[in-house]
């Protein structure tokens, strides 16, 4: 039996379901520490402010993946590389974040592991839908 593109997408969904539905802004700033010192000044609530907007595009991105798979006849590559570009984007604002807000950050290694990573699941993700 061939697989249709609904249980492609179905593959998809699941992976990124998988992956998890927090964006990583979100995720670093519910970890903050609110005693420290640095919590409460400006940097770090101009930071937090921008959490939102990762959460929601995390939130677009879950459901329009698979339906931008289906909708250009599987073509996974060019959704990948965007999801990884948001997933870019989404981890140095984390970064910042923990950083302004009186944590230690990630490295630009440690961010590109991780995009790099969620890239292949996506990737694998649509190849065991073919």
């Amino acid at each position: 039996m061939k697989p249709t593109y609904f249980s492609r997408s179905c593959v998809i969904l699941l992976s990124l379901a998988l992956a998890g539905c927090a964006s990583e802004s979100e995720l670093a700033a519910i970890r903050l520490d609110t005693s420290h010192p640095l919590y409460k000044s400006e940097a770090c609530q101009q930071a937090l402010s921008s959490v939102q907007n990762h959460k929601d595009a995390k939130s677009v991105s879950t459901v329009a993946t698979p339906v931008l798979v289906l909708l250009s006849g599987g073509l996974l590559l060019p959704v990948v590389a965007a999801n990884a570009g948001m997933d870019t984007v989404d981890r140095i604002d984390a970064s910042n974040l923990e950083m302004r807000c009186g944590g230690k950050g990630k490295s630009k290694e440690e961010i590109t592991e991780k995009v790099l990573g969620g890239a292949a699941l996506g990737i694998a993700g649509g190849a065991v839908g073919k």
